[in-house]
């Protein structure tokens, strides 16, 4: 049933891939434009592959869409107002917000016991790459979502 359940994740995030693909121009071009194999990403549209959690990233960077809604399928397709044209230069981006400890401090520990969960173990950029990754899409909720970290858990390793 396990296995059910992973392709019925995964064909909706495929699908969701495909609408924002649609959305950008192509395959190919989003592929060249993250850096991507062609191929990669049309794996990924199939469900027979999952991007790991750098190419998440770059996904959702170029076309602008939330990493949360691109993942789960919650909350806002789109990560800039509509009005907005061009992406804002990192230092324009930052949100100089106050550092959440205890937030920040949930998502390490989940973060940890999904690792252990799977015997996995991440080089530390990895590692740290996820931990911001979960720590932004927890911050607008003000709560760990476990789902969430179960998933780009899975993707990292």
């Amino acid at each position: 049933m396990a296995g059910r359940r992973e392709k019925r994740e995964s064909g909706g995030f495929a699908a969701r891939l495909r609408e924002v693909i649609e959305t950008y121009g192509s395959a190919s071009a989003l592929a060249k434009a993250i850096e991507r194999s062609e191929g990669a990403v049309r794996k990924w549209l199939r469900g027979e592959s999952e991007p790991n959690v750098t190419d998440l990233r770059s996904v959702c960077e170029e076309t602008r869409t939330s990493l949360e809604w691109l993942v789960t399928g919650r909350g806002e397709r789109e990560a800039l107002a509509l009005g907005v044209r061009e992406a804002a230069t990192a230092y324009e981006n930052a949100t100089h917000k106050p550092l959440d400890y205890a937030l920040l401090e949930g998502v390490i520990a989940a973060v940890d016991e999904e690792l252990r969960r799977a015997s996995l173990a991440l080089p530390s950029t990895k590692r740290s790459m996820l931990i911001v990754t979960l720590y932004d899409l927890s911050h607008e909720r003000k709560q760990v979502d476990r789902e969430a970290v179960a998933r780009l858990v899975k993707l990292a390793g």
